[in-house]
């Protein structure tokens, strides 16, 4: 639990010794489990930042963001304008290529037909190595994903 904090160190020997016993009990019954959670994660130090550790945004917790895949097809209309995604596709022929809009409210995108492109936006192509296909988005949003489990 990441909003607690415990200060178990050789200053208080007497409460240190009182914590490990504890958690080695309940260890030994099966009530401290492990495992993968959600949390806040900074990516400027590198780990779970818990809520008191942060100067601001306490009281922020995790969120869900949800990509939408939508497969890119072959542009077959022979423009010039599609020669990068042609190329890109021809490269990877063996992959999947996908524009992945993201949401905070995935309820809204049933039924979505299209995807609308910022034409002055800078956009990447990343390999997902958990599903081994071409993702095309944002360098944030890349970062963003980055730090997710999948």
């Amino acid at each position: 639990d990441w909003r607690r904090s415990f200060i178990t160190t050789n200053i208080n020997p007497y409460y240190d010794a009182f914590i490990r016993w504890q958690f080695n009990v309940l260890r030994s019954k099966g009530k401290v489990l492990f495992g993968k959670r959600n949390n806040v994660f900074s990516l400027v130090d590198g780990q779970v930042c818990a809520d008191h550790d942060r100067s601001e945004g306490e009281g922020v917790g995790p969120q869900e963001y949800v990509l939408i895949k939508l497969k890119v097809l072959d542009p077959d209309h022979g423009q010039s304008r599609h020669d990068k995604i042609k190329n890109l596709m021809a490269a990877n022929s063996d992959r999947g290529v996908f524009l992945v809009p993201a949401t905070l409210r995935p309820e809204t995108m049933y039924g979505q037909t299209n995807c609308f492109v910022l034409p002055t936006g800078e956009y990447g192509a990343y390999l997902i190595d958990a599903t081994n296909e071409i993702f095309i988005m944002s360098a944030r949003s890349a970062r963003g994903l980055s730090c997710q489990v999948y």
